[in-house]
């Protein structure tokens, strides 16, 4: 053929021109997404717009971050088919021989390749990206957030691209290149799924719920994952973790660069249509994915059935013959029927399953993942029972890991070994049945305990502990220690302001910015008839500003002297607080947020003498002292039976 490319620097040009005008359909198809997703944005903010939704911007930044995450998803499905397509000139004898032709070194076929393509897909993706940010964006917030979903966006492009060149120059056929490319995805954080659920549905205590969020390493080498995982670290505000991801991204694209680079120096001219570049990454495929067969057709085939050795003994079973059939089948498909011997490849196959077998036989004894507790050295705070309830205070966390040991101890007798194992029960919260005791105590038969420890280093520990519907007895808890270190924490200070945070705002966040609109508080009196608590009165209380911040702190005073705050924990308190009880409430509006509204609703006790003073001091005394009606009143009200009510109702 008669070569028109003169020089290196036309060359690296001509050649990043082709690669970015073959990808010239897979742009137009990308961009014409982008602009349905735009429009749909559009529509669905002139909705929000027209609506009295309350947190208006959260509203409109809610749509902003759901719209780049569809957008990423979409880039990095487009990067690998864009890699493909563009590197498939590797995997035909004649493509190879042409490219070879031209008066260009192979590392300038190969960056220009590789830019061309990264080009090609992220100019959609950017492009479309601020469209939608410059449409959702209200606050520095969203911005910064936003603008950190749209980088990582480009960075995971190139990333994924990056890898799939890579694997290009390792395989023979695009086939190939597809199929590894996709299952060295897959494979990798999907066998760590797996080993997470049979660990969860085997070990009492440890939870599936954050682990796959918790820490970087499940993407460690699945790019397809990586801006996933940044989004989902920087919403939830785990710092050391989306920084650990966003410089693994950058190393882990630049690792794959080199590397490609060096492929295509090295690359053979006969791989082509014919044999892999490396020999050995079949057989990690292979491998990979019979673990995955093999292990979920285990898991599935002994859910249900209990604990024992025998279970064990299925699950085995199970998964040697799934994981044999997944095996074989990849094996005909990449030796292109019987051309590569299959003794090698058995080989593997043994090996990998006996690997995975002794393991899961090992996890039967817990590991010591079943009794362990963080060290407290290394605790930065304890979220328990909530997750918006974070202890940090010394004393308040030692108290929940004493409960934590008393419940792990008690758990540990009362269960039988070997560990179940089985799917259906990896998700605790969705199995089995119980309620937290926030909701009841003392501490009954049906209460559930978690426990989320946050690490300095920023990473997190969960364990949740639980009652299911098959047990019969009670767990051996020592429920009276327990409910004696529970007083002892609910009686903390540290309790009431979490439990409370209306009340307490965070450090340097004051309501000067916020207008009370509403105020009033209710007398609830006890009915002996009834055995139950009906309002007696209603008090307006006026919306000076002045007023009810004094209002508040006597209240907040009040709180911090209540030496049985502990009781506020129980199903049905009203019964405990004696004839009658207040139940305030406060609203406040802020207009410079879109009125965006903030409440605040909390009992008063007759023992909450500053809070009630300070409303006798007020004027608010006679109202107080002499409700609008008695409880005989209620008395007379029917029963919660429509046939007691006339027919007009």
């Amino acid at each position: 053929m008669t070569l028109t490319i003169s020089s290196t620097n036309k060359n690296f040009a001509k050649l990043y021109k082709w690669a970015f005008g073959r990808n010239r359909a897979l742009m137009i198809v990308f961009s014409v997404l982008m602009i349905v997703g735009i429009a749909i944005d559009i529509q669905t903010l002139i909705t929000i717009s027209n609506s009295e939704t309350i947190g208006y911007n959260d509203s409109i930044g809610i749509v902003g971050y759901g719209s780049l995450l569809v957008a990423q998803l979409g880039a990095v499905c487009f990067a690998v088919i864009s890699a493909i397509h563009t590197f498939n000139f590797l995997h035909d004898k004649r493509s190879t021989d042409m490219f070879g032709a031209v008066p260009a070194t192979r590392s300038t076929l190969y960056f220009s390749h590789l830019l061309g393509g990264i080009t090609a897909v992220s100019i959609p993706f950017t492009v479309g990206s601020f469209i939608v940010m410059a449409l959702t964006c209200r606050t520095t917030q969203y911005f910064i957030t936003e603008l950190g979903f749209i980088l990582m966006g480009i960075v995971t492009i190139a990333a994924v691209y990056s890898f799939t060149a890579l694997i290009a120059y390792c395989c023979g056929t695009s086939l190939d290149s597809t199929i590894i490319t996709i299952g060295a995805n897959i494979i990798y954080m999907g066998v760590i799924f797996m080993f997470i659920a049979v660990a969860c549905s085997m070990i009492p205590g440890l939870s599936g719920n954050n682990l796959l969020l918790d820490t970087p390493l499940v993407t460690l080498f699945a790019p397809v994952g990586f801006s996933v995982f940044f989004d989902a670290y920087s919403t939830l505000g785990q710092m050391t973790a989306m920084w650990t991801t966003v410089i693994w991204s950058i190393l882990f694209t630049a690792g794959m660069v080199l590397l490609g680079n060096h492929a295509a120096k090295t690359r053979k001219m006969e791989t082509a249509q014919n044999e892999f570049n490396i020999k050995w990454l079949p057989m990690v495929i292979k491998a990979g994915i019979s673990i995955l067969a093999g292990s979920f057709a285990g898991m599935v085939a002994v859910s249900g059935q209990g604990s024992g050795y025998s279970n064990m003994f299925i699950f085995s079973f199970w998964y040697i013959i799934t994981g044999f059939a997944a095996f074989i089948i990849l094996h005909l498909i990449f030796a292109r029927g019987t051309k590569v011997k299959l003794l090698p490849s058995l080989l593997t196959y043994a090996g990998t399953t006996a690997a995975v077998l002794v393991f899961l036989f090992a996890m039967t004894t817990g590991l010591g993942i079943d009794t362990y507790i963080p060290a407290e050295s290394n605790i930065s705070s304890i979220a328990f029972q909530d997750d918006s309830m974070e202890y940090k205070e010394p004393e308040n966390i030692k108290t929940i890991m004493e409960i934590h040991r008393l419940v792990m101890e008690g758990t540990l007798e009362d269960t039988s070994h070997p560990y179940y194992i089985g799917i259906d029960r990896y998700d605790y919260r969705n199995t089995y049945y119980g309620t937290d005791f926030d909701l009841e105590y003392p501490l009954t038969f049906s209460t559930n305990f978690d426990f989320k420890y946050n690490k300095k280093f920023g990473f997190t520990t969960e364990r949740t502990y639980y009652v299911y519907s098959g047990r019969t007895g009670t767990p051996k808890y020592d429920y009276e220690k327990i409910e004696a270190l529970l007083k002892k924490l609910y009686n903390s200070d540290e309790y009431k302001k979490l439990f409370h945070p209306e009340l307490w705002k965070e450090e340097g966040v004051e309501r000067n910015h916020q207008l009370p609109i509403i105020a009033n508080i209710n007398i609830m009196g006890y009915s002996e008839k009834t055995e139950n608590y009906f309002p007696r009165g209603d008090i307006n209380l006026k919306t000076d500003e002045k007023f009810l911040n004094g209002l508040v702190d006597a209240l907040k005073k009040d709180i911090l002297a209540d030496k049985e705050y502990y009781k506020s924990r129980i199903a049905g308190y009203d019964h405990y607080v004696g004839d009658r009880y207040y139940s305030l409430h406060i609203g406040y509006v802020d207009n410079a947020y879109n009125n965006a509204r903030e409440t605040i609703h909390t009992q008063v006790f007759e023992n909450y003498t500053n809070t009630l003073n300070y409303l006798r001091s007020n004027g608010y005394g006679p109202e107080l002292d002499n409700p609008s009606f008695s409880v005989d009143e209620q008395d007379d009200y029917p029963d919660n039976d429509w046939e007691d009510y006339p027919d007009d109702i």
